[in-house]
């Protein structure tokens, strides 16, 4: 029974690994269940999970998949927060719950492949929402435009000008005269 339950955790793991976008391998040591259930509820909020899970298991679900290139995080009271959503918004949440708690210390992380180290993490957190990026490039594609627009059509509004100035001086002629 034993083994037919470990064998199902690592087959859950293996299908949460390959669906990730990014993961946190943070280490804990005394948190509460009221502070577990908040850092919980914390990422449920960014699309992430935070699983506390023997070592042995996550190596062995991790064989075989990149994420096994963090082998060497899984020691000691260990756990990670998957995400699947914003990889950038996951860093971020475990970086300020980090921050207020010292009973729990970020490790390493994982994005694309690659594993981070805690500074890299940090600066994960630091990058700007999606959302914020994604109105940034707009801002930055559309300023060109705009400004070519703006310059195209300034000897025409010019010509405008000049034939309206053109105009008023002969209604003013034709008025005193």
């Amino acid at each position: 029974m034993k083994d037919k339950s470990k064998a199902d955790t690592v087959e859950a793991l293996r299908r949460a690994i390959g669906a990730q976008k990014g993961a946190v391998v943070a280490e804990f040591r005394g948190l509460t269940v009221a502070e577990l259930t908040a850092l919980r509820k914390k990422l449920r909020e960014v699309d992430a999970e935070f699983r506390v899970i023997k070592n042995t298991l996550m190596r062995l679900a991790a064989k075989g998949h990149d994420f096994g290139k963090l082998d060497a995080f899984f020691s000691g009271p260990t756990a990670v927060a998957l995400t699947h959503g914003d990889p950038v918004a996951l860093a971020k949440a475990m970086k300020d719950f980090a921050a207020g708690s010292p009973k729990i210390l970020l490790k390493a992380g994982f994005f694309e492949g690659r594993v981070l180290g805690v500074k890299e993490v940090e600066t994960l957190a630091q990058v700007p929402p999606r959302e914020v990026l994604l109105g940034r490039l707009a801002g930055g594609l559309a300023s060109p435009l705009s400004r070519l627009v703006q310059a195209l059509s300034g000897p025409q509004r010019k010509l405008a000008y000049a034939l309206q100035s053109i105009h008023d001086q002969k209604t003013a002629q034709e008025t005193k005269g």
